[in-house]
């Protein structure tokens, strides 16, 4: 089984992978593949025709998550037959932007086209109601490897002895969008959000200084 690696950001910039560069690491053959995701995220719509690639692929897909598959990372997942993920590895699932500038009314309008897509698909693999899925992208929500396969986005966790990872870390600017998300609210989600800004994008460092708190956010979710 050919394992492909994407391991950097998803678009058609320099060092980035794009549509035509996943067409071109398939197999001729048709044989199943693994793709081993250590994503930070990218461009919706180059991930999207990433998405229409793996769904044209006759041979199985499956996914191992090492240590990140974040934003449009995450949803490559939804592509896949099979999805595993590592034990220090982290999901993140939220709402597409257009950077740091406001959006004019024709790409608002895009943007929420865009998001309910997302929404469609991550309902689709999770098995959740469009109304909960809605939620957590909108509260920017990080997933550890185990909340991953509560929530049906990974089906089981594996070893990663055997996997050669890489360890970028949550780049700053996906935590510069969290903490100019909306203001902490009351559900375990919104604190959970909170949290993670308030520990500078460290999930493991938030989850060490609020004993239980991601749990109650995934408790939270699986309710709905």
């Amino acid at each position: 089984m050919k394992t492909i690696r994407v391991d950097a950001p998803i678009g058609q910039e320099s060092g980035e992978l794009s549509a035509k560069w996943l067409r071109s690491q398939l197999p001729a053959t048709g044989e199943d593949i693994t793709l081993q995701i250590h994503c930070e995220g990218g461009s919706v719509f180059e991930g999207f025709a990433m998405l229409d690639v793996l769904a044209a692929y006759p041979g199985k897909v499956r996914a191992i998550v090492s240590s990140m598959a974040l934003s449009m990372g995450s949803v490559l997942l939804c592509g896949c037959d099979e999805v595993s993920a590592t034990a220090n590895s982290y999901v993140m699932l939220h709402n597409p932007h257009m950077g740091e500038d406001e959006a004019t009314d024709s790409e608002a309008k895009l943007l929420g086209s865009l998001s309910e897509r997302m929404v469609t698909m991550y309902a689709g693999k999770m098995r959740k109601p469009a109304s909960v899925v809605r939620e957590m992208m909108q509260a920017e929500t990080f997933l550890s490897a185990n909340e991953a396969v509560s929530c049906g986005l990974a089906d089981k966790i594996v070893d990663a002895s055997r996997l050669q990872i890489s360890a970028r870390a949550i780049p700053r600017r996906i935590v510069a969008r969290i903490k100019a998300a909306s203001p902490v609210g009351a559900t375990a989600t919104a604190r959970w959000r909170s949290a993670v800004v308030a520990s500078g994008g460290d999930v493991s460092a938030a989850d060490k200084q609020n004993p239980g708190l991601r749990l109650k956010m995934i408790a939270e979710v699986n309710k709905r």
